[in-house]
C-alpha cells in the first residue's frame, strides 16, 4: 500500500489504477480507494484489534484538507479505545448544514442561498435541524406528497429542486442513497405540472408608448431601462455594473456576476455608449452606475407615467424576441443574452466560442430596430 502526502493536485494527476488505496503521510489512518469512476477518501484502522473503515465523501466534492478534517476527530476516538460502530452516521450534516455545503459546493449566490434556506425554513421546518438521514422516513415522503398538492406549481417546483440537490450532494460526499420523495411522486403521477413561464405583457407595438413614459422619468430610472432593453440584461446584472466593469476605450462591458456565475460581456455599441458614459462620468472605479436605484421599484414609476404593463424580464424577452425575427442565429443570441447551450449540445458548449466583436453588429441591429 503506498504511502503519499496527498494533495489534491496530486490525485488530479492520477495515482494508479482502479482498487489502490493510497494512505495518508500527513494523517496516518487517512485512505484514498481508487476507483474506475470515483476516489473516495476514507478511515482505515483498527480498535482493539477489531478493523474500522469509515467512508468520508467522494473525491473532488471532498478537498484533501477537508477529509482530514472529517478524520481527525474519529481517529482521536478510536486510538483512545473506542470502537465506532457506525462512525460515519456520526458526520451526518443537518439539512440546514447540508444546504451550507452544497451552496458552498456549487458556488450558490447568497441571495439565492437565502432564498433557498427560506423555503426550506418555511415549508420543511421539521427536518430543517435534523440529520439528513431522516429524509429517508416515510414521514418526510408523505410531507412532500402534501407539498406538493397544496402549494402553487413554482413553489413546489423550486421545493422538489432544492431538495432533489441537496440529496444528490449528500449522496456523492457522504455515500448515502436517499431517493428524493418527489422523484417517487413524479413516477406515480402526482406531482402537479411544471410551472409555464409568464406570459409577456410588453409587445413591440408597445414600445413607442413605453419609450415615452421612460423618457419623462429621471435621469437614473430611464437609463436603467433603456439599458436593460438594449442589452438584455437581468434586472441585477444591470443594476449590480459598476464604473470597472465598464471600458468605454476599449468598448466592452463585463457583468461579473450573472445567474450562471459565469462572468458575462457585452460590446458597446453606439446605442448604448451614451447612456455608460453619462453614467460613467465623475464616478469612482467601485461605483455602482445605478447606485440607490429600486429595480423592484422602477417598473411602477415608470407605469405611473404612462408605460403599459411590463415586467423587467419582458424587456429581456422582447430583445430574444425581436432578434429572433429578425433571423439572428440562435448562437448568436445565447451570446448576447448569456444563456449556456444544452449539455448535450456539444458543438455550442465546447467549440463555438464568439467575442464582443462577433456580436457587436447583430447587436446594434436589434438596438437599432427596437429604438426606430
Amino acid at each position: 500500500m503506498a504511502i503519499v502526502t496527498l494533495s489534491d493536485a496530486l490525485i488530479d494527476k492520477g495515482l494508479g489504477k482502479a482498487g489502490t488505496v493510497i494512505r495518508d503521510r500527513r494523517l496516518c489512518g487517512l485512505c484514498l480507494r481508487i476507483g474506475k469512476r470515483v476516489n473516495t477518501f476514507m478511515v482505515a484502522t483498527s480498535v482493539r484489534g477489531k478493523q474500522v473503515r469509515v467512508n468520508l465523501g467522494r473525491w473532488p466534492l471532498v478537498t484533501v484538507d477537508q477529509a482530514r478534517e472529517l478524520a481527525l476527530p474519529i481517529l482521536r476516538r478510536c486510538r483512545a479505545g473506542e470502537y465506532i460502530v457506525a462512525p460515519a452516521q456520526a458526520q451526518l450534516p443537518t439539512l440546514r448544514e447540508a444546504l451550507a455545503e452544497y451552496a458552498k459546493a456549487k458556488k450558490v449566490k447568497a441571495s439565492s442561498l437565502a432564498r433557498y434556506e427560506s423555503v426550506l425554513r418555511t415549508h420543511f421546518a421539521d427536518w430543517f435541524d435534523k440529520p439528513v438521514l431522516a429524509l429517508k422516513d416515510s414521514a418526510f415522503g408523505n410531507h412532500c406528497h402534501k407539498f406538493a398538492q397544496s402549494k402553487g406549481a413554482a413553489l413546489v417546483d423550486l421545493g422538489r429542486g432544492i431538495v432533489g440537490s441537496i440529496l444528490k450532494y449528500v449522496g456523492a460526499v457522504h455515500g448515502l442513497d436517499i431517493r428524493s420523495p418527489f422523484v417517487k411522486l413524479g413516477a406515480a403521477g402526482l406531482m402537479p405540472d411544471r410551472p409555464q413561464p409568464r406570459a409577456r405583457k410588453l409587445n413591440e407595438s408597445g414600445l413607442p408608448e413605453w419609450f415615452k413614459a421612460v423618457d419623462s422619468l429621471p435621469a437614473v430610472q430611464r437609463d436603467y431601462l433603456r439599458l436593460i432593453l438594449l442589452t438584455g440584461l437581468r434586472k441585477n446584472e444591470g443594476g449590480d455594473i459598476k464604473r470597472k466593469d465598464v471600458d468605454l476605450a476599449g468598448g466592452v462591458l463585463v457583468i461579473p456576476e450573472t445567474k450562471g456565475n459565469k462572468p458575462h460581456s457585452l460590446p458597446i455599441t453606439e446605442p448604448v455608449r451614451e447612456i455608460l458614459e453619462r453614467r460613467c462620468d465623475g464616478l469612482e472605479v467601485d461605483a455602482r452606475l445605478f447606485d440607490g436605484l429600486s429595480a423592484d421599484h422602477v417598473t411602477e414609476m415608470a407605469k405611473r407615467a404612462g408605460a403599459p404593463a411590463f415586467t423587467l424580464h419582458d424587456l429581456r424577452k422582447l430583445l430574444a424576441s425581436v432578434g429572433a425575427r429578425l433571423g439572428i442565429g440562435d448562437a448568436i443570441l445565447r451570446r448576447i443574452l448569456g444563456h449556456a447551450p444544452k449539455r448535450g449540445d456539444v458543438l455550442h458548449r465546447h467549440y463555438v466560442s464568439l467575442c464582443e466583436a462577433d456580436i457587436a453588429d447583430p447587436l446594434t441591429q436589434l438596438q437599432i430596430t427596437l429604438t426606430m
